[in-house]
């Protein structure tokens, strides 16, 4: 679990070496979603033959497409709107905002539910704002209209994550977790297929320099492997136990980003992103508490 946390992390920094290739926030985010669609076929395949004799439910046309639905709205326009933001912002923030959306989730099932959180979720949800505006560093200097833009992006990407794995947990009740994703991936795929080349042309393979390798590498080790590991840990260990060891994801981010790119936090960013981590940490082993009491 904490190996796929750790590779997905490393997602924007596939992205910012793509973009010094010469790639745009488009190509990335299309050529990423089309060409993964095999391997995401690939883990829902190993993952039916696991699940072969257990008895489920036929998942019903409306759901289906409220699979497809997710997809589109999480991993096309979501995706989108987050390969843009790394080109506005540093990887490392980005990480850490993005890492707001277990807040988030709380936030609408709440909304959903109409039921309020309790006190040290409520302290766990200021915690997450306060440290989201410190990794933005506006408290070190006033943010330009496009690092703002930059965060906003990010922000609204964390949304549909956050609907996304609320629509996921509705879903996979009755289909399972593996054609869930890959019915919400397909569809973005088809989605960046048709969006790629309506604006830009069919997909042009002959990717420059060594472009194509770090093609690969984004699909292969922050896309497809991530949601294997995350969807096997969480298998072997529980959703909770594995959202908190999920919480590695952003420091490892902050390490790779000052390594390869050097980009640094201020004091009050790395504050922040220690904020962010612990107030997820503190509501995911809330969580963890009532499934066991249960």
């Amino acid at each position: 679990m904490a190996v796929g946390a750790i590779l997905l992390a490393a997602k924007g920094l596939f992205a910012k070496a793509l973009y010094a290739q010469g790639l745009s926030y488009h190509d990335v985010a299309a050529m990423r979603s089309v060409l993964a669609i095999p391997g995401f076929a690939l883990v829902a395949y190993v993952s039916m033959r696991r699940d072969r004799g257990k008895v489920r439910d036929r998942p019903s046309l409306l759901q289906w497409v409220a699979a497809a639905l997710a997809g589109l709205w999480c991993y096309y326009l979501g995706a989108l709107a987050n390969f843009y933001a790394l080109t506005l912002i540093q990887a490392n923030v980005e990480r850490a905002l993005l890492f707001s959306y277990p807040a988030i989730v709380v936030l609408l099932t709440a909304l959903i539910t109409r039921a309020l959180p309790t006190g040290s979720t409520m302290l766990a949800l200021v915690a997450t704002t306060v440290g989201v505006v410190l990794v933005t560093g506006a408290a070190d200097d006033p943010l330009s209209a496009t690092q703002w833009q930059g965060v906003l992006w990010v922000m609204f990407c964390s949304v549909t994550i956050a609907t996304y794995f609320i629509a996921s947990g509705a879903l996979t009740r009755t289909m399972s977790s593996a054609a869930f994703t890959l019915t919400a991936m397909t569809a973005a795929g088809s989605a960046f297929f048709i969006h790629h080349s309506i604006l830009f042309g069919w997909l042009q393979f002959d990717l420059p320099g060594a472009s194509l390798w770090i093609m690969l590498g984004l699909i292969a080790f922050s896309t497809v492997l991530p949601l294997f590991f995350v969807a096997e840990g969480i298998r072997r260990v529980g959703a909770s136990r594995g959202a908190l060891l999920s919480t590695v994801g952003p420091p490892a981010t902050a390490l790779m980003a000052y390594v390869l790119y050097d980009e640094r936090l201020s004091v009050f960013q790395l504050l922040g992103t220690l904020l962010v981590i612990l107030s997820v940490a503190l509501l995911e082993w809330r969580a963890a508490g009532k499934q066991y009491r249960r």
